[in-house]
């Protein structure tokens, strides 16, 4: 097991660079260059704010219950909000047009949504158990085989990855949809997926305390993170060179990624 290299990094709130007063937030997303963040809360709407002033830029509406997934498209022309009414809707960020309207499809809340690289496709995975690949005309194709519900999903050229509460990570084909392998070895649900800056590797993270991290094109485990609590959020760094894990009781942790067992 690799040892962490920024082990126990706690962040207080005194500690922050600032504090935005916008309520009470279920779900937060940065744009691609930073400038802009979007977040989804528990009356159904999703807002965009500037990053460095924290002004309040737009409000998007049409859930009619709380948000529970958000994303942006890589060039930050779009943003997609999944809702505990099963639905998605995606806006543009310029004008505040609702390009599809509700996306209909997913019978429980859409727990998780991602952008293809090029940003023309979405995937969804929610508390129905399916996956969910959209094109562009907004229309779905269902990837079935979890037999939980699915918390996480991300997307890179060539795959789908989809985290779920049967335990396991899914590998899809970003194009057919067909299922590649099933990566197996938590013990628990998976929350958190993300793929590495160049999508060799699949980060994830789990309710049984472990965060782990995969080969992509091989479904071996390249190393295994002994967090110790319940792994709710996972994200690599920017060159790829190290994992970030956010657990249940508050603590971040920073671990190598460039070295495996």
């Amino acid at each position: 097991m690799l040892s962490a290299c920024g082990a126990n990094l706690v962040v207080r709130s005194d500690e922050a660079k600032r504090s935005i007063g916008i309520g009470n937030q279920w779900i937060v997303s940065f744009q691609g260059n930073g400038s802009k963040f979007g977040t989804g809360d528990g009356d159904r709407t999703v807002k965009i704010w500037d990053t460095e002033t924290g002004k309040e830029l737009r409000t998007f509406k049409g859930h009619s219950q709380k948000i529970w997934s958000l994303a942006f498209s890589p060039d930050g022309c779009k943003i997609a909000a999944g809702s505990a009414d099963g639905t998605i809707r995606v806006w543009d960020t310029a004008t505040s047009q609702d390009l599809f309207g509700a996306m209909e499809g997913h019978t429980y809340s859409v727990m998780g949504l991602a952008f293809s690289p090029d940003g023309t496709r979405l995937v969804s995975g929610s508390w129905d158990g399916t996956v969910r690949l959209w094109d562009e005309a907004g229309k779905s194709k269902v990837l079935e085989g979890h037999s939980g519900p699915v918390i996480s999903v991300a997307f890179s050229k060539d795959h789908i990855i989809s985290g779920s509460a049967d335990d396991t990570i899914r590998v899809w084909d970003a194009v057919s949809g067909g299922l590649v392998r099933v990566l197996r070895g938590h013990t628990s649900w998976v929350y958190r997926v993300a793929f590495s800056p160049d999508f060799k590797l699949v980060a994830s993270g789990s309710g049984d305390g472990t965060a782990r991290l995969w080969d992509v094109s091989s479904g071996e485990v390249l190393a295994i993170y002994d967090v110790g609590e319940y792994v709710r959020s996972i994200a690599f760094s920017f060159d790829g060179k190290q994992v970030v894990t956010g657990s249940t009781y508050g603590k971040v942790h920073v671990w190598n990624a460039d070295v495996l067992l």
